[in-house]
């Protein structure tokens, strides 16, 4: 399918809900163990580590997501949530106010509370994530690089899951885009950066959605012109073929700010 074909992260016809119920949110996805139990595994294993450390954090990650942030509630006492179109944001806060309609995240939650020991604490679980996210923010123009920071102060680490994938519509705008995320991050923080590799497509409904396609040593190199160095790297191969999502496999990169923010 040609990419003038495929809808677009920021067309109307994605809808955040049906995003989750189609790759995250329940045990019969096909590719489940990939999609959530694989970074969920790799976050627990990180902050359980403590090679990640820090009071702030900014999530930069895909629509009204939420697993990635719930071991990384119990490092950091302030989180804030970015997000682009508001149909994401509104179904986000859908979850955190408990409002009819929400995703359930009992999944990952229970997969993330079995990796520290105890699954039937889920729902504390829960509740300590809501009380760590100390705002969700709009992005309003991708092309502006500094957050206002009266909204966000500078964090010590900038957290984003399959974003750059699906926003960036050339290489250039995932360079670009890569810098904008992580200028409220201070030197010396840490970024935590998940991305698929070769990617093509990925499914909601009945569209296909496009994704940028980058491999292995294009987003390393990415990290490294952006100002960081890294300090650790994951990647799982595909194990699973569906026809929910084209890609090789995904890369996981942890990194460590050295520089200001290129202007």
């Amino acid at each position: 399918m040609a990419c003038s074909t495929l809808k677009h992260y920021y067309d109307e016809e994605f809808d955040p809900k049906l995003l989750d119920e189609t790759h995250f949110s329940h045990g019969n996805i096909p590719i489940i163990e990939e999609s959530v139990v694989y970074p969920v595994r790799i976050l627990h294993e990180l902050f359980c580590s403590g090679k990640v450390k820090g009071d702030t954090l900014l999530d930069v990650s895909l629509a009204a997501v939420i697993y990635q942030l719930i071991s990384a509630s119990n490092q950091f006492k302030k989180m804030y949530k970015v997000e682009f179109i508001d149909p994401n944001i509104t179904h986000f806060k859908e979850w955190l106010e408990k409002k009819e309609g929400a995703t359930d995240w009992s999944f990952a939650l229970q997969k993330v509370c079995e990796f520290e020991g105890n699954r039937d604490k889920w729902q504390e679980k829960e509740e300590q994530l809501r009380k760590t996210i100390a705002g969700v923010i709009k992005w309003d123009n991708c092309e502006n690089i500094f957050f206002n920071p009266q909204l966000l102060p500078e964090v010590d680490c900038v957290l984003s899951l399959w974003q750059l994938n699906v926003v960036s519509k050339t290489k250039e705008e995932f360079q670009r885009n890569l810098k904008n995320f992580t200028c409220s991050l201070k030197p010396g923080g840490q970024l935590i950066l998940f991305s698929a590799v070769n990617m093509s497509y990925y499914v909601v409904g009945k569209y296909k959605f496009f994704a940028l396609t980058v491999d292995r040593d294009f987003i390393r190199q990415t990290v490294i012109k952006t100002g960081f160095a890294i300090e650790k790297e994951h990647y799982l191969s595909r194990k699973v073929n569906s026809d929910l999502i084209a890609y090789d496999g995904m890369l996981c990169i942890l990194a460590r700010k050295q520089c200001e923010c290129p202007i």
